[in-house]
Formats: C-alpha cells, structure tokens, sequence
C-alpha cells in the first residue's frame, strides 16, 4: 500500500465531518426481506445481545420501538424485531472480550461513533486481530492514543485504539486472532478499546461483519 494512500486513512480517522458523511452514504448490505416478529425481554438481555443474536442492529431496534436509550430495557418488556431468515455473517473475529458501550453511528462526545468502543469485562486486556492482515500503521495518535491498523483483503481495513504499546510493528503479518497489545486505562479508570472496520476510508457498520 502506498504512503498517499495509509496518509489518506490516517487523516479520514480524523476527519469528524467527513467520516459522518461516509456513514449516511455508504450503501447497505443486501440482506433477505424481513419480517416482525414479537420478543419478550429476559434477564440479561440487551439491545446488542439480541441485535447480534437475530442480524440487526441496536439503532434499528431503538427505532421500530422507539426506545429512547439502550438502558431503557425492563424484564417482561415486549419488542418488535425486525428478523431475516439470513443472517448477514462477517469474516472478522470479536477483538476483545467485553461489553460494547457506544454502537456505529451513536453520539459519542458530539461526534458521530464511526466503530465500536468495547469496555473488557474480565481481567484479560488482551485485544486480537480480528483477521490476517498486515500492519500498516503501529503509533501514536492524537486523541486516540496507541493505534495500530491492519490492512485486509478487499480492500478492508481494521482500526484499534487507545491501546498500550502495541506487540506487533509496521510492516509485519498479524494473524487472525493474533495478540495484538492490550486496552489501555482511560480517564475513567475504564479499559475501552476503539475498533473500526472500513471499507477503504469509509467506515461501516462494524456488527454488519464479526462473527
């Protein structure tokens, strides 16, 4: 990959205004027609849980049942999904174990959230490749501190940020599901990585492609 090009990356993971309007023009994924179906929340239920578990999305959910915030969710609560008999299926891996507090395209800090922040839930910091690729870029980052990036086939590129000095360098060949580094401490105290996967620049729906 050229040096314009990783320099064009760099500078759309910046670009606030620029990555909002990739999001609201990037074309959808084609998926089965769906249909509604009924479904009761249960203990331990969330938005993201049940997303996942039937191929949508927490923001399409919180539409259709014009729910106003994700931790709005009450046992017994019954809610319409919208489920296709295809699930859409990704080729990248889960990068950290834990709990993801900001979904794609939410307000996070009066910015549009162009990935997801992923807070661990265990003792383990460790953050994974999320596929084979090579490491494009392995260094500090204004704002977003210890960031590395990885370049995959087709053209897709995975971001992760606020880590500790990563274990790989520029140049190398990450494995899938290789360690990486691990999520560094926040203002907070919390351990909350930043990930992304982009088309190119454009950013997409990270839920649209982990398995």
């Amino acid at each position: 990959m050229g040096k314009l090009f990783l320099f064009l990356i760099i500078i759309f993971v910046f670009i606030s205004c620029t990555a909002t309007e990739s999001f609201h023009r990037q074309p959808q994924p084609e998926v089965a027609p769906l249909k509604k179906i009924n479904y009761i929340i249960k203990s331990g239920d969330s938005l993201w849980k049940i997303s996942k578990r039937y191929g949508t999305t927490p923001e399409e959910l919180m539409k259709i049942n014009k729910i106003p915030s994700p931790n709005n969710l009450q046992i017994g609560q019954k809610i319409l999904i919208p489920h296709s008999e295809k699930k859409v299926k990704g080729d990248f891996s889960w990068p950290l174990k834990g709990n993801v507090v900001n979904f794609f395209g939410e307000n996070v800090d009066n910015s549009v959230n162009r990935g997801l922040n992923i807070q661990t839930n265990s003792i383990s910091k460790e953050v994974k490749s999320a596929a084979k690729g090579k490491v494009v870029f392995a260094n500090q980052l204004k704002g977003w501190g210890h960031t590395v990036i990885l370049q995959h086939l087709g053209d897709f590129y995975t971001i992760y940020a606020n880590l500790e000095p990563s274990l790989i360098k520029e140049g190398s060949i990450a494995k899938s599901n290789q360690i990486i580094g691990n999520v560094a401490s926040g203002k907070s105290g919390n351990h909350i990585l930043h990930f992304e996967i982009r088309k190119r620049y454009i950013p997409q729906d990270p839920l649209q492609y982990l398995n």
